[in-house]
């Protein structure tokens, strides 16, 4: 070959293989992006609104987030925070919708805790995990006193509400991916009270409190100990709530004449007819989490690794004259 038509070649063929050598090269360490996976932790979460019942005006509202934290994947993160009788980061109109000092400094000796964290690293380790924690440590909550100006109507206490969301992953031989959920909740001594109706809540997965008084007929929800879990080949989602109270529509003054029609259950001499009727809608949700992660069948990390290794040689080759190898 003419000496001129070799350096034109190498002049075209070195940046084509130095070019394939960079892409294989990323492609060999991003291997974990392929990997990805989130995850929150949270203690305390209010989203409440009340309007009258009369003319639909809005009367009150609260957004409450407590000790939240939340990550993603595909890099390792890490994250924890912690509130002792927690001095409550609110969104409250007054009267508000809750009593938002049952969370403040000096009168509350609540402890709240939200943490969230994955080990995915740059190079996919062959275990590996992402999961979300969301904790309350003597909780005692009197739902509406604020707006009611009487307590009793609807009040949570517990020693410890906790619950992980928790996705596991491992890389087999084979670099297939393999993903389970390993979640748990601790829920110890809590007890929910409306209007004198007590329960005591057990770490019963999914339960739905006061069936027997038909309160969904009003608007009103209580779960206990929730627990969401999806996952398939490729990807796998946990949530957790130890309590959520819902409320569509639901009216104070309907459900207090239906459980007490001679007015029995709250302090004596209590009047309880609020004006406007207040009609609530929202959620509370204590101690809650989510993690979730996605990932492909298998892990080709390993064989971009020998096309990159290839690709070197090949350069190698050329600039140090070596012959190419004949194929008989």
């Amino acid at each position: 070959m003419h000496p001129q038509y070799r350096k034109i070649q190498r002049a075209v063929l070195r940046p084509i293989l130095s070019a394939t050598i960079c892409a294989l090269a990323a492609i060999s360490f991003s291997s974990s992006a392929s990997i990805i996976g989130s995850s929150y932790g949270n203690a305390v979460h209010i989203d409440l609104s009340i309007k009258s019942g009369i003319d639909n005006s809005a009367m009150a509202t609260a957004t409450v987030n407590l000790a939240h934290t939340s990550g993603s994947a595909p890099e390792d993160y890490s994250q924890t925070r912690t509130l002792v009788g927690a001095a409550a980061s609110t969104a409250v109109s007054v009267p508000s919708a809750i009593d938002v000092t049952q969370f403040e400094s000096g009168l509350s000796t609540a402890i709240l805790e939200g943490q969230s964290q994955s080990s995915l690293t740059s190079f996919i380790p062959t275990n590996f995990d992402t999961f979300g924690r969301g904790t309350i440590n003597n909780l005692n909550l009197d739902v509406f006193s604020d707006l009611l100006g009487i307590s009793s109507f609807l009040t949570l206490s517990a020693e410890v509400l906790s619950t992980i969301s928790k996705v596991d992953g491992n890389v087999g031989f084979n670099n297939d991916v393999s993903l389970s959920a390993q979640g748990s909740s601790n829920i110890a001594n809590a007890e929910v009270n409306l209007l004198g109706h007590r329960v005591t809540l057990s770490a019963l997965e999914n339960q739905s409190l006061f069936a027997n008084l038909n309160i969904a007929d009003f608007g009103l929800g209580i779960f206990v100990n929730e627990a969401t879990i999806s996952c398939s080949d490729t990807s796998c989602t946990e949530s957790r709530n130890a309590v959520r109270i819902s409320f569509n529509d639901f009216s104070l003054n309907a459900l207090y004449s239906a459980l007490s029609p001679l007015g029995g259950t709250l302090p004596l001499g209590t009047t309880f007819n609020l004006p406007n009727n207040p009609v609530v809608n929202g959620e509370i949700i204590l101690a809650s989490s989510f993690a979730t992660t996605a990932a492909p069948a298998a892990v080709n990390a390993p064989a971009t690794f020998a096309l990159m290794i290839f690709a070197m040689g090949l350069v190698s080759a050329r600039r140090f004259g070596i012959k190419k190898p004949r194929f008989l």
